[in-house]
């Protein structure tokens, strides 16, 4: 364990450059720093020399500082230390959080290897993405969840959306709760964080990012096939547009179900994934307003809190696995994870700690170094992962996981609530 921690921050000092370096420096660094707009270390970056944005404001107002740096390589040196310091923070977040719908437990261990054999969360390290911040702040979400903070925790929820957007289901959380004050402070939050952009950057291009398009692929669910492209690579269509067959980074729901066509097209991935679709939302409704109806947990109480940790992991994992997601954009999944570890080992659940398992390592890229299993197995096993859908069997335990325990939280609150009346 020490030694495969000290294998990634070594690793991450070298090898830090993924998709935060493809979308700096952002056209404010034109003005604030040229030097930063003219180094020569960041003529690889998608967004060099360009007056666009790739990502929502929180990135770049949080980020703000490091457009005072001449070069990319002073700015994966700063952030080297500071991730290190998110990611100990956001580990400390979720074992309050734990720890306290666990009283009397010790989760140090379980948790702390849970979270950082996570390879998702790793290669966010490594390649310095602004995951690593959103993932503390989700860590913090949760927290105040559990400690009765929705207020806090809706403004935590703010900071999150602006990064990506698709988190705005956040906000529709809140309302479903009818939690009003937390509604009040996401709007007002998010108020704050557009205006200051406005304010720092000018903004006549920060909407012309990248985010959006990617959101709007989910609606793209009528249609899908496959054609070769001029070099004979088999590419997706419709449903399955942004696929093809030598792609290694994308780890979604929609892409695992389009590997798994390509090799078996007689398999029907946008009608697979809309019944997951229907599924996940029938059931988080229907146990949402079963709770609502019958659960009569007091605020603060230990009920109360699964219910929310559970119904944030919902949301988080939906976030993670149902939309456009590259496998670090999976540092999210920590969350339900953790959650559902903790849950399964304070009820002795063995054979849903088994499921769990499974989950984890597919997700995991197999937790072994991936350049290890590669040697052994003479393959670039990361191709075969990711090429194979392999990750996408993970999402789905997980998914069913997450969800039966949700289910079975509303199925026991309506039995207490219609056997109360025989008992007293």
């Amino acid at each position: 364990m020490v030694v495969r921690i000290a294998t990634i921050i070594w690793a991450g000092a070298w090898n830090n450059r993924g998709d935060f370096y493809a979308s700096l420096p952002g056209t404010y660094v034109k003005t604030v720093n040229p030097v930063l707009w003219d180094s020569p270390d960041m003529t690889g970056a998608m967004g060099y020399h360009l007056d666009t944005y790739y990502h929502g404001p929180a990135q770049y107002l949080t980020l703000y500082p490091i457009a005072y740096l001449d070069s990319y390589e002073q700015i994966a040196w700063a952030l080297l230390p500071l991730y290190i310091v998110a990611l100990g923070l956001a580990w400390l977040c979720l074992h309050r959080a734990l720890s306290a719908l666990a009283p009397g437990r010790d989760l140090r261990v379980p948790l702390f290897a849970a979270t950082f054999l996570f390879f998702p969360l790793l290669q966010a390290f490594i390649q310095r993405e602004f995951e690593v911040v959103v993932f503390l702040a989700m860590s913090f979400a949760l927290l105040q969840l559990v400690r009765n903070r929705t207020t806090i925790a809706s403004a935590a929820f703010a900071y999150i959306a602006w990064f990506k957007y698709i988190p705005l289901m956040l906000l529709g959380y809140c309302a479903l709760r009818w939690w009003a004050r937390a509604v009040v402070v996401f709007v007002v939050t998010s108020a704050a964080i557009v205006g200051l952009t406005h304010l720092a950057f000018g903004l006549p291009e920060f909407y012309n990012n990248n985010v959006p398009s990617h959101a709007a692929q989910v609606f793209r669910v009528f249609d899908y096939g496959f054609h070769l492209d001029a070099g004979g690579v088999l590419n997706g269509d419709g449903f399955c547009n942004g696929w093809f067959e030598t792609e290694t980074t994308l780890t979604n729901l929609r892409h695992g179900l389009c590997a798994i066509s390509a090799r078996a097209p007689w398999l029907p991935p946008n009608v697979i994934y809309l019944a997951i679709c229907v599924m996940v939302a029938i059931g988080y409704l229907v146990t949402h307003f079963r709770l609502q109806r019958h659960a009569r947990y007091s605020e603060g109480s230990i009920e109360e809190g699964w219910r929310r940790a559970l119904e944030f992991s919902i949301i988080v994992t939906i976030c993670s696995c149902f939309f456009f997601a590259h496998y670090y954009y999976l540092i999210a999944l920590a969350i339900p994870l953790l959650v559902l570890l903790v849950r399964f080992m304070t009820r002795d659940h063995r054979g849903r700690l088994i499921a769990w398992a499974a989950s984890y390592v597919l997700i995991s890229a197999f937790v072994v170094p991936i350049g290890i299993l590669s040697r052994l197995a003479n393959r670039d096993m990361w191709a075969q992962f990711v090429g194979g859908g392999w990750f996408l069997y993970g999402e789905l335990i997980l998914v069913a996981l997450v969800m039966r325990e949700y289910w079975e939280l509303g199925v026991r609150a309506q039995t207490t609530a219609e056997q109360a009346p025989a008992i007293s």
